[in-house]
């Protein structure tokens, strides 16, 4: 996983995973069981602060009400406070969730005893010894040496390039299946630092969807991607979901039956997520890619900051309301931008507004000139192309010109291609637009 730093829109960071083998678990099952035992720490301390005095303690209270604790002193210093860290988010989020109504969600609760949690380590509590690691502990205790396979820290860029990054962040996670531990990971994030960018170029504007991804460019290139396989895969999880949960609900809780069910209700929805995250994945390496080959220096993706605020009050049928609140469009813009950092293409948010209920072509608006099924009929200049596409290329104008309403297209798009995915080939591949 890649991502752009907050500190600078342009300073790449990526995680590279290393598998340790279980030879090692005697060595860091101290130090996860430690950790783990923070946590429950926070969870009582914060429920008994919530029970009496009807507040959430601070993340300054929790550190300094554990700091003398026998589990705190058996992790370095940061290590430890990163579990606070964690905790205090998990709350935040809980609290944010209760104050925009939804009810139905619990607090963070206790793990069990022998969880083995995952463990932080920040920039100060390791060194860097070859090709090696150095996962410091806490004083006084023989830090843990890593060894790191040749190249570790080199990243290889899609055109060649190769960067040496810095560590900054060091997690050692369980992979657990089925109450047994399979494996443990390292995951190292590295600094690739500020990458270049392009100054100069073309412009391409995205339109997100629930089944269908539009692509507009400058140079009049447009590009509609059908997925309805992904869609289709959002709404089997639901209906897996509904279908465990009327199981469970004839069963006991916490019945051994019942926690059958459950086990294979979580083995179920990986195994779905995984391939969800796949299809994401190569959607948004095919945005990169055709940017990158394309000369694209700007890629601009509308705005959906309130959308399923609005597809809550009313605005949607709930079909669409579904739709609306279960696709990732936060992710999907998150990996696109990343993915296009790495090129040297820059990735801005832009405002949607109108740009669905005007023409792209004459720039005349009416609403009830989109038609069912996404089709876009012009009353004014007869123009009949995809709603997204045409939304697309209205997001495209507004960000070159400042406005798509009363404002005729400078210039002539060509033939749209279409992608569709190939469950052969795991990928999405360009098909006729009657195929699609």
């Amino acid at each position: 996983m890649a991502w752009s730093d907050k500190s600078h829109p342009h300073r790449l960071l990526l995680t590279k995973q290393f598998p340790l083998g279980l030879e090692v678990l005697p060595v860091f099952q101290p130090v996860m069981r430690a950790a783990n035992r923070i946590w429950n720490s926070c969870v009582w301390h914060s429920r008994e602060t919530f029970r009496q005095e009807n507040r959430w303690p601070t993340e300054a209270e929790l550190k300094a009400k554990f700091k003398s604790f026998a589990a705190w002193k058996e992790l370095h210093s940061q290590s430890a406070q990163a579990v606070v860290e964690e905790y205090f988010e998990a709350v935040s989020a809980y609290r944010k969730h209760r104050e925009n109504g939804h009810l139905e969600m619990n607090s963070p609760g206790f793990k069990p005893k022998n969880h083995l949690r995952t463990v932080t380590w920040k920039r100060q509590g390791f060194d860097v010894d070859g090709s090696a690691l150095v996962l410091k502990l806490s004083r006084g205790k023989e830090p843990v040496k890593v060894a790191l396979p040749e190249g570790w820290n080199v990243v290889v860029l899609p055109d060649g390039t190769e960067v040496k990054g810095v560590p900054v962040e060091v997690k050692v996670k369980a992979v657990v299946r089925r109450r047994e531990v399979e494996n443990l990971v390292l995951h190292v994030t590295l600094d690739l630092g500020v990458v270049p960018v392009n100054q100069v170029g073309a412009v391409s504007a995205y339109d997100y969807n629930s089944a269908t991804f539009a692509r507009a460019v400058s140079s009049g290139r447009l590009d509609l991607f059908v997925c309805r396989e992904l869609l289709s895969l959002v709404q089997y999880r639901n209906k897996t979901i509904a279908g465990f949960q009327e199981k469970m609900s004839r069963l006991k809780e916490g019945s051994r039956r019942w926690r059958r069910c459950l086990s294979a209700k979580i083995r179920k929805l990986k195994k779905l997520d995984r391939r969800i995250r796949q299809m994401e994945h190569s959607l948004t390496k095919l945005f990169a890619e055709l940017d990158g080959a394309e000369g694209v220096a700007f890629a601009v993706v509308g705005d959906l900051t309130d959308l399923r605020r609005s597809a809550r009050t009313g605005m949607k049928s709930r079909k669409a309301t579904q739709k609306i609140n279960q696709m990732a469009y936060d992710r999907l813009r998150q990996e696109q931008r990343y993915k296009n950092l790495v090129r040297g293409v820059q990735t801005d948010p832009w405002t949607e507004r109108n740009t669905s209920s005007t023409c792209c072509l004459c720039g005349a608006r009416n609403p009830a000139w989109r038609r069912h099924r996404g089709l876009w009929v012009c009353g004014e200049c007869g123009l009949v192309l995809q709603a997204d596409l045409n939304g697309a290329a209205n997001l495209l104008k507004q960000y070159l010109f400042g406005a798509c309403r009363n404002r005729a297209l400078s210039f002539t798009f060509r033939e749209v291609r279409v992608w569709r995915w190939d469950g052969k080939l795991n990928r999405f591949v360009q098909v006729s637009p009657r195929a699609a």
